[in-house]
Formats: C-alpha cells, structure tokens, sequence
C-alpha cells in the first residue's frame, strides 16, 4: 500500500523530549545546536534546554576597534613593567596596582558576541566546556608551557609544566641557572588563568543550574576549572560584594581597547610556589625536555602547612596532566623543591 504524504511522519515525532534532549547533550556543539533550532518548533523549544554545552570561540572580539589583534594586553604589558626587577621579585615581591586608561573606556559595553551573551538562549546548562581558539602566552622560541588552575572565589591551585624543546640548554636560559625564566614562566601561566577566570564571572552569576564550568583553548596550552564547590563560592562571594567599587572584590583592568576578556583579570592572591626542576628530562618514548619545570602554586591563606602541602601534592594523580606530559609530571615531583613566595598582584 503506498503511503500519502499526510500518512508519512518523521521519526523523530515517536521520540519523547528526555530522549531529544539527551541526543542535543550529546551533540553539546552550540553551533550546531543553534542550527537545529530552525528545524522545526520542537526543536526551537527544547534546544534551550540543553544542560551539556561546549561553546568553541572561533576568534576573540575586540572590545574597541584595535588594530593589533595579536595582542595579548595584560600579559605583555606586565611582563614589560617586571622583567628588569625579576630578582627583586623572587626575594621581595613588589605590589603592583593597575588602572584604568579612561572612565570612558569603563563605561563601554561587552560584546554581543561574548560567550555570555551566546549562552544567555540557554536555559537549564549544568556542564559548560568553552574552547578558545588558541593560547593566551607568547614565549620565547621553543619555550613550552602547560598550566592548570582551578578556582572558587580566587585562585585554589595552579600546576604549570614548562619546558623547552629543540636541543636548547642550560646555559641558554640566563644567568642563575634560568630561575628568572621558570619564574617569568610562572607568572604568565597565573595571569593567563586570572583573565580566563574573569571571562566567565558572568555566566556563572547568570546561570545558578551550572555545576562544572571548563575553560581551556584549542592548542592545549592551559585550563582553567570550576566545579560546582568553586562555582558556589563564587557566587557567595559575588553577592557579599554587589556594590562595593570596583578592585575590592578582586577584579582589575578595564575594558581599555585590544582583546576584551585579556584586558581584564581577576587578582592573583598570595601564594606559594614550590619549584622543581630538571636540566634535562628524559622520557620513555625518546623525547626530551630541556629545563622541564614544575611549578605547583597554592594560595598562602590555604596552604595549611608545608608538611600537609607536599602529601597533598603527592596524591594528585599527575596533577591533573596525561601523557607524556603526566609522565613528566610523576618523574619531576620526586626531583628537589624549593619554595618561593609572592605578593598577591
């Protein structure tokens, strides 16, 4: 019997919405998502209620019109004002305070095209992924880092993993043995981490269902994390301080033209740093790493001791790293550390 076309229906018809939305959480591309929302009115409806999303940001907005897209504003700009005092950072760490450039600049508005705005169609998100199209460092020549913080309120913890590749030695590193460079590479990885961490105040603010939020870009270089005992204290600390001025609850910068997130951060409190390192690093696959450094950074105020410190550290399955670089990680922690200290910045 041949069917009419009133008797023909889509199969996706027979499906209940938990089912649908289901497949939409597995799908989580928002491109994509927002793509099925002009299907039909059923899928207009349920998209919104979407709770496992993943946002890939194709390039970064300006906030003003700039002509130096390659910019990466408060990093080079830090890095500039501190590099001819690196020592005097390592014994005595500086407070340094930034401003804005103009209240003008203050005042201008974040882009429509923010990962804010984008996820303000979502209703219901739980498990947020945000991929940037690239990483926030720009180091020297065959310098490498890997970095992973995560937060609450402020900074809980940071491990970074740098090293340099391209049979590039000790001595190329600078005088005291490249400590300037492992600290410059420290530094780079904490301010990076602050900006991401500042991106996404407000869609932690906005949405109250999210649990684990996961910034981290597409060359792998850093990641910042949230889970839902971050995401709590955040908001807390949010609400505590809804009109205080702004730099009291720990937000810097401004809004002051190049790449809008990186133009801001929240601050880096005191910490910690514990340092270990390794000329050269051979791993089992054949692959070498020149200056390998691992650097776990902890705020003073939580650090509880030295002694619980180094336990804690020992029971992080590679700290939070996998492959050959977990592989780094677990042959570094057993080499001999030191500790520095610095001022919150």
């Amino acid at each position: 019997m041949e069917l009419s076309p009133e008797n023909i229906s889509d199969d996706f018809d027979r499906l209940p919405d938990p089912i649908i939305l289901t497949i939409f959480n597995y799908i989580s591309d928002i491109k994509t998502l927002i793509r099925c929302r002009s299907v039909c009115r059923r899928f207009n409806s349920l998209v919104p209620h979407s709770d496992s999303l993943l946002l890939r940001v194709d390039r970064v907005i300006s906030a003003a019109d700039s002509d130096d897209d390659g910019d990466t504003s408060s990093v080079i700009g830090f890095f500039k004002s501190i590099v001819k005092s690196i020592q005097n950072l390592i014994s005595s760490p500086p407070r340094h305070q930034f401003h804005s450039q103009s209240e003008q600049s203050q005042s201008q508005p974040q882009s429509q095209y923010s990962p804010a705005m984008i996820l303000r169609t979502f209703e219901r998100i739980k498990q947020l992924e945000i991929e940037l199209p690239n990483g926030d460092l720009r180091l020297e020549k065959r310098a490498a880092i890997k970095w992973r913080a995560e937060y609450g309120k402020t900074l809980k913890r940071c491990v970074i993993l740098g090293f340099r590749c391209g049979g590039v030695g000790e001595a190329d590193l600078g005088g005291g043995g490249g400590l300037k460079t492992r600290v410059v590479w420290t530094i780079s990885a904490l301010i990076a981490a602050s900006a991401r961490h500042y991106m996404v105040k407000d869609i932690v603010t906005e949405h109250e269902s999210l649990l684990k939020l996961i910034v981290r870009d597409r060359e792998d270089e850093g990641t910042v994390i949230m889970n839902e005992l971050g995401i709590n204290e955040f908001r807390e600390d949010v609400g505590d301080n809804v009109g205080d001025e702004e730099g009291q609850d720990g937000n810097l910068g401004s809004n002051s033209g190049g790449v809008w997130w990186r133009s801001n951060r929240t601050r880096v409190p005191a910490v910690w740093m514990r340092m270990r390192h390794e000329a050269k690093l051979e791993l089992s696959n054949g692959v070498t790493m020149e200056g390998a450094t691992l650097v776990v950074v902890r705020p003073t105020a939580s650090a509880g001791g030295m002694v619980e410190e180094a336990e804690d550290e020992c029971n992080w399955d590679g700290l939070g790293f996998d492959g050959v670089y977990g592989e780094a990680v677990q042959k570094l922690i057993n080499r001999r550390s030191y500790l520095l200290e610095m001022n919150s910045f």
